[in-house]
């Protein structure tokens, strides 16, 4: 096989985008992987009214106005802040 002197420059080229291509399509992997772990470590446990790891909540889940905690609508005021409902 003969190589054109001409054509260098377009090898050169082609072989640098092949070397980008592939460094981009190994960060996409090693991102997918990580964003995987990070899933699954959150889903360990559910949540409470107040935003923390527990036992289920019985009824229903109203916000803070004040702070968007996440709380019981049977309590009065949000447990993160203190505003009433």
């Amino acid at each position: 096989m003969e190589l054109y002197p001409e054509f260098v420059p377009i090898y050169v080229g082609m072989a640098v985008a092949l070397v980008l291509l592939l460094a981009i399509l190994i960060l996409a992997v090693v991102l997918v992987v990580k964003v995987g772990r990070l899933s699954a470590q959150g889903k360990g446990g559910t949540k409470t009214a107040h935003g923390g790891k527990g036992g289920k909540v019985s009824g229903n889940v109203v916000f803070c106005r004040n702070c968007a905690a996440e709380f019981a609508e049977s309590e009065k005021c949000c447990p993160k802040c203190g505003t009433p409902r």
